[in-house]
């Protein structure tokens, strides 16, 4: 390690060293309920959730090659942002 990048000064990732707080995004860990807007554009396909955010966000996965986000009113989360995002990362990586 170099010096200032201690441990202790870095933030904590999700799923890392977090002590007893909670991760603030990942894989769902309890039930979901999946909302009726997924289930529509879903089609009859297979739905698993696979990503809950720190506002409730929730990205489901759809069939075998399908992902569906969603968020719930009031959130703040602007998914046509999220999409062009998504849509500039897919050039590079991989992308839900």
């Amino acid at each position: 390690m170099t010096a200032g990048h201690d441990r202790g000064s870095r933030p904590p990732v999700a799923g890392h060293d977090r002590g007893s707080r909670p991760p603030v995004a990942g894989p769902p860990s309890d039930r979901v309920a999946v909302p009726e807007a997924v289930r529509v554009l879903a089609g009859g396909e297979p739905i698993r959730p696979v990503w809950r955010n720190e506002r409730g966000g929730l990205t489901f996965a759809v069939g075998r090659s399908r992902y569906v986000k969603w968020t719930p009113a009031g959130s703040g989360i602007d998914l046509g942002r999220e999409s062009a995002r998504l849509g500039w990362a897919a050039r590079f990586v991989p992308v839900p």
